[in-house]
C-alpha cells in the first residue's frame, strides 16, 4: 500500500524527533517521501542546510517536483547511487521489509537512520539487519517507556538504536550512533 501522508503521523515524528537529536551536521541525505515540503521544513528547522533528497519512484517524483516549495538538490535515482561523507545524516526511510535490502546495508557504514516495516516480524528484521551488515551484538540494553522505548545495540562494530512503532503500520527504525 502506498502512503499518501505522513503529516499525521505522530508516532513516526516522534521517532524521528529522538533519533534526529543524536546528530549534528548541517547536512542530510534523505528519502523525503510523500510531504516533500513538510520533511524540507523539518529538517531545516533541525539546522540542516543543505539537503538532498533522492526519489527513484517516476510518480512519486513528479508529485514533488510539482508540490517543492523551497529550493532543494533533487536526484532521480536509486539512494545507492548517493555520495558517501562523514559529516552527512542519511535518513533512509525506506518503509519496506529489510529482506531484500543487503546491499543498502552494506553500502552506508556510519551516520544514518534506516526506517523499515516489520511485517516479517521484529526479530527477523534485527537478525537480518546485522546479518546484512556482518555484524556481531556483543551487548544489547532495553530501555524501557515511559516515552519511547528503545534498544541500544553494541557490536563488533559499533552502536545502533533501534526503535519500533506504529502508525498505519509496525514500523522500526535502526540509528547508527558511533
Amino acid at each position: 500500500m502506498t502512503k499518501y501522508t505522513y503529516i499525521n503521523a505522530s508516532n513516526k515524528h516522534a521517532v524521528r524527533e529522538f533519533l534526529f537529536s543524536y546528530f549534528r551536521f548541517n547536512s542530510v541525505v534523505g528519502l523525503a517521501g510523500p510531504d516533500i515540503n513538510d520533511y524540507l521544513k523539518w529538517c531545516e528547522s533541525r539546522g540542516y542546510n543543505n539537503i538532498e533528497v533522492w526519489e527513484n519512484e517516476p510518480s512519486v517524483m513528479l508529485k514533488q517536483l510539482s508540490e517543492v516549495k523551497t529550493p532543494v538538490r533533487y536526484r532521480f535515482g536509486n539512494i545507492l547511487d548517493a555520495s558517501l561523507s562523514d559529516n552527512v545524516l542519511f535518513d533512509l526511510d525506506y518503509c519496506v521489509s529489510i529482506r531484500y535490502m543487503r546491499e543498502h546495508l552494506q553500502k552506508f557504514k556510519d551516520n544514518f537512520i534506516m526506517t523499515f516495516s516489520t511485517r516479517i516480524g521484529v526479530q527477523e528484521t534485527i537478525d537480518k539487519f546485522f546479518e546484512f551488515r556482518g555484524e556481531t551484538i556483543i551487548n544489547q540494553i532495553d530501555t524501557p517507556g515511559p516515552g519511547l522505548r528503545n534498544k541500544l545495540f553494541q557490536t563488533n562494530l559499533g552502536k545502533y538504536l533501534f526503535i519500533t512503532y506504529f502508525d498505519t503500520s509496525a514500523m522500526c527504525c535502526f540509528a547508527k550512533i558511533s
